[in-house]
């Protein structure tokens, strides 16, 4: 998968992965309704969260090699510092996530439409960390 996502970049379409259209990790960046299936969603998926993956893609991304025209520049902040992400915000909002019962996690506004669109109540009150908003 990491391979097929630094395509665009090994043939110096793009300089990152945040900018190589018709990939799957710019579908996951940039779509918030994406139809991609995740990261460790139960037992037999890949234990493996998508702030990870960001970063291994960029990783890699960065190797120069002789038979690639391009590559990440050296220079360019990480992909998560790049995108805003805090994974370690992220690991917070997470802790307790199944015990509490939640079956859903995002922005409100993401939260309010899902709960629209499986008929449940929104419940007020709840604040995300402003990294996450």
């Amino acid at each position: 998968m990491a391979y097929v996502d630094l395509n665009p970049i090994k043939a110096a379409m793009c300089k990152t992965p945040e900018q190589s259209d018709y990939t799957s990790i710019h579908e996951r960046i940039k779509n918030t309704n994406t139809r991609l299936i995740g990261f460790g969603k139960d037992d037999k998926d890949l234990p493996f969260s998508l702030s990870g993956y960001l970063e291994l893609v960029d990783y890699s991304g960065r190797a120069i090699l002789e038979n690639k025209l391009g590559y990440i520049p050296q220079n360019l902040p990480p992909i998560l510092d790049r995108l805003g992400l805090n994974p370690d915000t992220w690991m917070d909002e997470l802790t307790g996530f199944k015990t509490v019962g939640f079956s859903a996690v995002g922005t409100v506004d993401q939260l309010k439409n899902f709960c629209h669109k499986v008929g449940k109540k929104f419940a007020m009150g709840l604040r995300l960390k402003a990294a996450l908003e």
